[in-house]
Order: structure tokens, then C-alpha cells, then sequence
């Protein structure tokens, strides 16, 4: 079979392929005027907020984070121009909330209209607004920052269009100091959500020129390491191995960060986590093994908070290659999985099991049609054989170094697929061949992988997950069919029209199998007792709501 082209919209750059490189301890603070910020701070805690998080970010330029780790670690540090509302988490209490991707609300932007069908977006932004040093944040910063990411490329460009494959920006106008016009080739629906995301933060664009400007087609070397936004934390410091320091941001335009202070500690070290945990040396502890999380459940100590969130764990199996081309093996593949053994021994309960393309954390979600499947070994057995396939087949799975559940995932099912007559051999690969088999342009092994879109809409997700081109496709499953659908869904903003669709392109992937959702992963944290607020963002990171 002929292998199919795959676009890198905009040179897209996998996080983990990133090579951006940080060096010792850096004075985040930019000029005498942000370290004069960062040493007044604002705020009821005299004594420092500490989180322990288990993933160094591998950039801190909002342009180019790509993962949902890095996305959310920025979010503290810049304003975009609108943001999600707010919801309380079910059954979580006072104080512990999440965001509401349902709504919108203003942030740096007050109000916003959208005329000329669709294609062209108007903002009324706040007067006033400021950097820390006194420079102003308006339309003429956003505009800078919105062509700074179209320029460079990368991720922030692929956000910049909504996660299309193409762009869609015509123009950006600021005729005035606080009026934003955006003008697009297309009408599409999920631009208001884009611009909630942590990538588009704005920067100060005289910050960014004294530093190494925009280059096209080009990462920032100093963004990667330092801090240019207006956002409700300065960073104070920041070695990227060890810790970063936040500090409250006095000039802050908005409501002011519950903590004054938050030191963030990079530990790797699972053992350790736990340790802090329970030993109360952490306020929040962020990246704990589900197995660490579940014996912290009866302990006074902490407070384990889980939310369910559009995030799963998944088998890819390569839709283009022998036998796995065959839709009736990949379907047999798919009743040889020990789902609720899986969800209790390795996801220790925090999950649901389902089987589709849209995970139940979706509000487009329909139980109906994504009913989870059974793991029934007869079934299996009679699928392949009316497959035709031969006997034994053997074939790789790729798993990440180091990553302990997609080991254990990997180990259950070699040992139930050895029973069909299907011999796996698991293959570790170290982050950055990890992500270069994850994107390679044809797949011939099975993987395991942990993934869920920065968006959580099932246009932003069904198009770099299921695209017949696009790189982000695990599976390499095609439906030429399916994407004409979605390509119908751009100007369409009537929710109920989208549904429509949405079910369709459902009822389609079931129907072929393409891959296996293992299951849900509901997001858990660790709250030290006396910790009273916390906020969940699909981005992880929302460090001026959380605290005493």
C-alpha cells in the first residue's frame, strides 16, 4: 500500500522533540522594574505556596509549548484575550472548580462581536492594561504577538488556526489602542476557544525585539528561558532542572492571585513525590502515578481531588499495515483487551472504559454509540478467523521509557494477545525517538500512548487524530469519507448541526476499529490539608487560582 503524505502544519514541533536547551539558574526578571514587582507581591499567605510537579517543562515560550504539561505551566505568566468560565468539580466541595469550555468570559478582552458571517472577530480590550514595566498591553501587543506566532511557526501558528491543517488568519488590524480586529479566510467555529489557550499569550513585543526578535520559521532562544508577559505571576526565577519561583504581579490588571508567592519544584522521582506528600512539605503535588494517588486516599494528610477530563490511554494500531489492514482483526483486537483489569491494577480506578473517538469527558460524548467493549477472548478468536488472517503474526509495541503504566498496559496485553496466536515484542524508546515513532509518516508497529487535545472539542481532536494527512494521526486511519464531514462542520455553528455530524463521524470509526481506547484517565491531584482552592484546566496549570 502506497504510505499517504503527511503535512507538519506550520513545522510543527512535538514537545518531546523539542531541543530548545536551558541552562543553570536564571534572574527571570527581565528589568529593575519586574524584579521590583517580584519582590512586593500581593496576596493573604506570608509563607511560600509549594507545588511539586513531576514534568520540567521543556520550554516556557508560550509560542512554542506544545504539550498540555507546558501549556499549562505558561498560563499564570501571560493574559490571553478571553478565557473559559468557571464550574464547580462534582462532588469535589467548596472551592475546587474547573473550567467550563461551554462559555466564555472576558480577560484581557472586555467584549467581542463577530459579523461578516462569521469571518471577521472585533474585540473591545480593556484600557490600561499594562507589563510589568509600565509598557502597555494593547491591541498593538496582541497583534505583535498573534504575527510573531504565524512568523515563527510551530506550534503557536497550529493554535493560531485552530488546529487546523491550513491556515485561516487573513488579517489582524489594531486600528486603535484598544480594538482588535481579526479577520478570517473562513468562518470557524472554534477560534473563540483558541484564543483561550496558554500558546496565545500575550507578549511584549519590546521585550521580545531587545531579546532575539521573531525569525521566521525560527524558536526564540531567550523565550525559552525568560519571561515577557503581563500575566497575574512574574517569574522570579527559573532554573528549568530544579525550581521555578512565582511572584504576584502588583500591576495585574485582573483579580489578584491567591498566594503571593508559589515555589515550583521539578521532582521526577515518583517515591519522592509521595514522600513530600505525606510528610506535608508540598501544598499541591502534581504527576503522582495513579498507584501513589490511590494510597493517599484515607490519609489525613492530603486531599486527593479527581476530575474527569477528555485525557486516555490508547493501543495504536497501524491501519496501513498487514494484518492490521484488515478491519475484522483490528476489530478481534479490540475484544482481547482486559479493560476493567487494566483500569483497576494500573489506573487504580481513576478512569472510565468506553469505545469510540470522543472520550466520555466530552459533552458531544453519546454513551449510545460508544459503548465499551467487552474482553471477550471466543469473539476474538471467531473474528479472526473470519478474517482470514494466518497465524501466528508477530508484530512490535512501542511504549516511552520510563513511563510505568503504558509498561504495565503493554505487559497485560502481550501476555492475553500470545494466547490468539498475535506475539508482541515491546520496544522502550526514549522520549524523542518515542516521539518520532508517534509521527513517523507510516507506522508498522502497535503503540501505547497517553494523549487529549488542548481544545476539547471533537473538531480540534478529529482533526489531527483521525485525518486522512495529518502527522498527529496515531493509527494512520483514513476515512476520505469522515473528513469531508468534518470539513463541513468549519462555518457551521449551530451546535445541534455539529452534533449531527459528530455522530456520523462516530458511528463511522467504531465501525472500523481503528484503534483501542483503553480507557479514560480522570486527572487527579494531591491537596495538602488546609489547601481550600483549586482549579482545573485541560492545560493543568492554573497557579493564581490555587490556594489556602
Amino acid at each position: 500500500m502506497q504510505p499517504r503524505r503527511r503535512n507538519r502544519p506550520f513545522g510543527a514541533i512535538p514537545a518531546s522533540g523539542l531541543s530548545l536547551v536551558c541552562i543553570g539558574v536564571l534572574a527571570v526578571g527581565v528589568s529593575a522594574a519586574v524584579a521590583k514587582v517580584a519582590s512586593t507581591g500581593s496576596g493573604k499567605a506570608a509563607a511560600p505556596f509549594v507545588v511539586n510537579y513531576a514534568v520540567p517543562p521543556a520550554t516556557i515560550d508560550p509560542g512554542q509549548v506544545c504539550s498540555l504539561e507546558d501549556n499549562g505551566f505558561v498560563s499564570s505568566l501571560y493574559v490571553t484575550l478571553v478565557q473559559y468560565k468557571a464550574k464547580p468539580v462534582p462532588g469535589a466541595g467548596a472551592g475546587i472548580t474547573q473550567e467550563d469550555t461551554t462559555g466564555f468570559a472576558p480577560y484581557l478582552a472586555k467584549s467581542w462581536k463577530i459579523t461578516n458571517g462569521g469571518k471577521t472577530y472585533t474585540f473591545t480590550l480593556r484600557s490600561g492594561a499594562k507589563f510589568p514595566d509600565g509598557k502597555p498591553m494593547d491591541a498593538n501587543a496582541v497583534k505583535y504577538t498573534y504575527q510573531r506566532l504565524l512568523t515563527m511557526g510551530g506550534c503557536g501558528a497550529y493554535f493560531m488556526s485552530a488546529g487546523q491543517g491550513d491556515p485561516i488568519i487573513k488579517a489582524i488590524q489594531a486600528p486603535n489602542p484598544t480594538t482588535l480586529v481579526i479577520q478570517l479566510t473562513r468562518p470557524e467555529a472554534l477560534l473563540l476557544h483558541t484564543l483561550t489557550q496558554p500558546n496565545l499569550g500575550i507578549v511584549e513585543p519590546s521585550l521580545v525585539e531587545a531579546n532575539g526578535g521573531v525569525q521566521k520559521g525560527k524558536p526564540n532562544q531567550w523565550l525559552a528561558s525568560h519571561y515577557a508577559g503581563g500575566g497575574p505571576y512574574v517569574l522570579e526565577s527559573y532554573d528549568p532542572s530544579r525550581q521555578a519561583v512565582f511572584a504576584a504581579n502588583p500591576s495585574f490588571f485582573g483579580s489578584k492571585p491567591l498566594e503571593s508567592k508559589v515555589i515550583v519544584n521539578f521532582i521526577t522521582s515518583d517515591p519522592t513525590l509521595l514522600l513530600q506528600a505525606r510528610s506535608g512539605n508540598a501544598n499541591i503535588t502534581v504527576g503522582l502515578t495513579k498507584k501513589s494517588v490511590a494510597s493517599l486516599r484515607s490519609q489525613s494528610c492530603c486531599r486527593v481531588v479527581s476530575v474527569s477530563a477528555p485525557l486516555w490511554q490508547l493501543i495504536g494500531l497501524p491501519n496501513e499495515f498487514p494484518p492490521f489492514d484488515n478491519v475484522k482483526f483490528r476489530e478481534a483486537l479490540t475484544y482481547a483487551v482486559p479493560y476493567q483489569q487494566i483500569l483497576s491494577k494500573v489506573a487504580y480506578g481513576f478512569g472510565k472504559i468506553y469505545y469510540g473517538p470522543l472520550p466520555p469527558a466530552f459533552t458531544t460524548f453519546r454513551a449510545a454509540l460508544e459503548k465499551p467493549r467487552a474482553f471477550d477472548l471466543a469473539k476474538a478468536k471467531e473474528l479472526i478467523g473470519a478474517s482470514g488472517v494466518k497465524l501466528p503474526v508477530n508484530a512490535e509495541m512501542v511504549i516511552r521509557e520510563g513511563v510505568n503504566d503504558q509498561e504495565q498496559i503493554a505487559t497485560i496485553v502481550q501476555g492475553v494477545w500470545k494466547t490468539l496466536g498475535v506475539n508482541l515484542t515491546i520496544r522502550k524508546l526514549a522520549a524523542g525517538p518515542y516521539a518520532n515513532a508517534i509521527y513517523a509518516d507510516t507506522k508498522k508497529y502497535t503503540l501505547v500512548r497517553f494523549d487529549g487535545p488542548s481544545v476539547t472539542d471533537p473538531e480540534w481532536l478529529l482533526e489531527y487524530d483521525t485525518r486522512c494527512n495529518s502527522m498527529f494521526n496515531t493509527s494512520d486511519y483514513c476515512n476520505p469519507t469522515a473528513d469531508a464531514l468534518l470539513n463541513k462542520t468549519h462555518s457551521i455553528l449551530d451546535p445541534a448541526k455539529r452534533q449531527a455530524i459528530w455522530d456520523q463521524v462516530t458511528k463511522m470509526w467504531v465501525a472500523a476499529s481503528p484503534r483501542i481506547p483503553v480507557y479514560e484517565d480522570d486527572y487527579t491531584i494531591v491537596l495538602k490539608k488546609g489547601v481550600n482552592h483549586y482549579y482545573y484546566a485541560q492545560d493543568g496549570f492554573t497557579l493564581n487560582k490555587w490556594g489556602r
